[in-house]
């Protein structure tokens, strides 16, 4: 299920780009619907990357204490 996610994700940026270079950007329409499509995309990729560094912390935990350092801020 996650790689079928990623997938469509990373389809959808490149649908996003695509649109961006061949809409006609004069149509009120056309912007707000583009703004709202990064809108989507931006929030989708900060809640990925929110869920990335919850797991990551639960690998950390896992790992040895002298270990643990290597992975300190």
């Amino acid at each position: 299920m996650s790689l079928l996610f990623t997938r469509i994700f990373r389809f959808m940026w490149l649908l996003f780009f695509i649109l961006l270079i061949f809409l006609d950007r004069n149509i009120f329409a056309v912007k707000f619907g583009l703004i709202a499509f990064v809108l989507l995309l931006t929030a989708i990729t900060i809640l990925r990357a929110l869920e990335s560094k919850r797991e990551w912390g639960e690998i950390i935990k896992d790992i040895e204490p002298e270990d643990q350092e290597l992975f300190k801020p």
